[in-house]
């Protein structure tokens, strides 16, 4: 078989700060079935070489507006792009028109019989359109607040977004909230919740169970951006640190509030490490005794579920999750809910800082008992594991046709 991926966004270059796991789950599906060829299509960049090879996967990428150095709609993220600088808009006309006819090519080319669009908005309808022009069955991925994107266009988006779900040979979600708002739009779909699995070895990523020993006491890994609370993480540091109680805190990552976060702390140890891949990754989580998850929705734009956060629960690290995390979609989550520090509001300063206190109040007892059962538990999620619950689901749906219930 071969499949083509289509993406918004993926790593332009090694060490690039975009978030690799479309082609990590590209890379494992090549793994489990040797005998597939992979494609994936993403937006071109300047920085980025316009056809790779890696992990024997054929990466091409699409340009959409010339010259190139005027393409800033896809890198770091569309969302933030366009809040940044809402012209950039005018741009999305050229980049569906020009990954559409690039994933025409391609089809032709290489004679695709699998398009895998992430993201429903635009590449779900970029794969409608392909599937009504040359006939090649399509799966839907949904991330996060995406699909919310065909109301704004009142009726005609709704249709629109019905029947791009209804032709969809299989529709995944990473969250349960997802599915049901891809029901709501179309009751009878047949959808699967399965997350973006984890490429860091859970095995490497463990460290000792007393926060004496670690180098931070609490770390968090992302793109920095405004959904991610990180500026409630400095501000409850900075009210314990009031308080005369300081202990070091890494903020890893790069993305739009860099600068800004950067700028926030006073009197508490924040480091900021910067973008981390490979094994510098999973050498910054062995080196923290706790990691911090503070999500927030902000202005609609949420998340799916933070791949770091899992690999956090994977890692058996003690966690400390909010409610926009959505941890709590996860199947796991009652089995593995007295292993969570849950943070209800981010926002509040003091509650934030009592949830630092009491994770750095555990014991080594405590902690070693959590990772045991938060290891068992999320380990399902390694994308070695993780890749045949969604093979499984894919190659049975090819013989069945869209993903609505045979029933209907």
């Amino acid at each position: 078989m071969r499949i083509l991926f289509l993406t918004s966004t993926l790593p332009r270059f090694s060490g690039d700060q975009q978030a690799p796991f479309v082609l990590e789950q590209a890379s494992a599906w090549k793994k489990a079935r040797p005998s597939d060829d992979v494609f994936v299509l993403a937006p071109h960049d300047k920085q980025a070489a316009k056809e790779e090879k890696t992990d024997d996967i054929n990466i091409f990428r699409f340009k959409y507006m010339w010259p190139e150095g005027y393409q800033t709609l896809a890198y770091p993220a569309i969302l933030p792009n366009l809040r940044e600088k809402p012209t950039r808009a005018l741009q999305i006309p050229s980049f569906v028109a020009a990954q559409y006819f690039a994933a025409k090519r391609l089809i032709k080319m290489h004679d695709i019989d699998l398009v895998y669009a992430h993201w429903i908005m635009p590449q779900g309808l970029v794969a409608y359109r392909l599937h009504q022009s040359m006939n090649v069955p399509y799966i839907l991925q949904n991330h996060s607040s995406d699909l919310a994107v065909f109301e704004k266009f009142g009726g005609m988006g709704h249709r629109l977004a019905r029947t791009v779900l209804r032709k969809a040979t299989a529709f995944f979600c990473v969250n349960s909230n997802q599915q049901a708002y891809a029901q709501s739009i179309l009751p009878d779909i047949d959808s699967h919740v399965l997350p973006m699995g984890l490429a860091l070895d859970p095995d490497e990523a463990k460290s000792s169970y007393s926060v004496e020993e670690c180098a931070y006491a609490f770390g968090t890994i992302s793109r920095l951006s405004r959904k991610k609370g990180l500026h409630h993480l400095i501000a409850a540091a900075e009210r314990l640190a009031e308080e005369g109680k300081t202990f070091p805190i890494a903020i890893a990552g790069d993305g739009e509030e860099a600068e800004t976060l950067a700028r926030i702390p006073d009197r508490a140890n924040i480091q900021f490490p910067g973008f981390l891949s490979g094994r510098q990754k999973q050498e910054f989580f062995a080196k923290c005794f706790a990691m911090a998850f503070p999500s927030v929705s902000d202005k609609g734009d949420s998340e799916g579920l933070p791949v770091a956060l899992l690999e956090a629960l994977a890692s058996g690290k003690p966690v400390i999750a909010s409610p926009d995390t959505n941890i709590t979609l996860l199947p796991e989550w009652t089995a593995i809910r007295e292993c969570v520090t849950f943070l209800e509001e981010p926002a509040d300063v003091n509650a934030f800082a009592d949830a630092l206190k009491s994770t750095l109040a555990l014991t080594p007892e405590d902690v070693a008992t959590r990772a045991k059962l938060l290891r068992e538990t999320i380990g399902r999620y390694r994308w070695d594991r993780l890749i045949e619950e969604y093979l499984e689901i894919i190659e049975s749906r090819l013989t069945r046709g869209p993903a609505v219930n045979a029933s209907r």
